[in-house]
């Protein structure tokens, strides 16, 4: 079986994040009120402005984003396992699915949550480019996949030495009226972290991240959760980014850099749990759910 890992995207070098973000906002223009005459070259305008402040996050954080990288990792270790043939293709940055000649059997998007904003963009990017294709939808309740982000916990803990850390699911926002419209993403969340903490006998809750644009977004957002503990006498806490699978730009600088600068201003201690991707668990959880949906076919 030949099995397409598929993503959004995010751009790797400084100078692929212009164009990342043109592709994106012209693809959603119809959504975002920019279906207008001149829409090319306005969108363009919106994509150097904003690519502007993004580059001054990639030197933050050593020039270079690795989610791309580290996904094609994860399709290698998965393909070991299933003996499946795995690509990955994104919708706005490399490797581009529309350049992807390629004859493929399953799509896997690399969410485990759904969503209508990311997991279903994809699945209609690939149903202008390749036509119906079979897919799963979401993955999440895996139980090897709860395992690796238990671990991962877990190791952030050891890592960070705190003795009564406050842990923050930090998950990525989306607009509420996507929420309100039916889209399950925050109830899906919800009840992963649940599932998650059951392994834990410490205080957590759920926070937002990754907030850009007007309108009203879901909420708290971490940096309104950091306020309010310190207010409550907390003095560790522990950050883990809960809707992704790789280290990116929102967890290497908008959580490491910007929201620890918030945290230290506060006087609290602070330490984000890494994700690690290349726990075997989290290929063999991604395999599981290849090989059940291909006999399930």
């Amino acid at each position: 079986m030949r099995v397409l890992f598929t993503y959004m995207g995010a751009p790797t070098e400084p100078d692929e994040i212009e164009d990342f973000i043109f592709r994106f906002l012209y693809d959603v223009r119809h959504h975002i009120g920019l279906d207008v005459p001149g829409a090319k070259a306005i969108i363009r305008g919106i994509a150097k402005v904003r690519a502007r402040q993004v580059r001054e996050h990639y030197a933050a954080i050593g020039g270079r984003s690795p989610l791309v990288d580290y996904m094609m990792e994860i399709a290698n270790a998965v393909s070991e396992k299933t003996g499946h043939e795995i690509r990955l293709g994104m919708c706005y940055s490399k490797p581009l699915l529309e350049e992807l000649n390629w004859d493929f059997d399953l799509v896997f998007p690399l969410y485990h949550v759904y969503s209508s904003s990311t997991t279903e963009r994809c699945l209609v990017k690939i149903r202008q480019l390749f036509g119906e294709k079979p897919y799963i939808k979401e993955w999440w309740g895996n139980e090897k996949f709860i395992q690796w982000v238990q671990r991962n916990i877990e190791n952030g803990l050891k890592e960070s030495g705190f003795e009564e850390p406050y842990i923050i699911l930090s998950v990525h926002s989306l607009p509420r009226k996507v929420i309100d419209g039916g889209d399950p993403y925050e109830r899906s969340h919800r009840e992963l972290a649940e599932r998650v903490m059951k392994a834990f006998d410490l205080p957590w809750e759920m926070a937002f991240q990754s907030r850009f644009g007007r309108g009203e977004w879901l909420g708290p957002a971490v940096p309104e959760v950091l306020e309010r503990l310190e207010s409550e006498g907390i003095n560790e806490v522990l950050v883990y980014p809960l809707s992704f699978l790789v280290e990116n730009v929102e967890t290497l600088y908008e959580l490491d850099v910007e929201y620890r600068e918030v945290a230290e201003g506060l006087g609290l201690k602070y330490y984000r749990a890494k994700l690690n991707h290349r726990d075997p668990l989290l290929s063999e959880a991604i395999a599981e759910v290849i090989l059940n949906a291909g006999n399930e076919n």
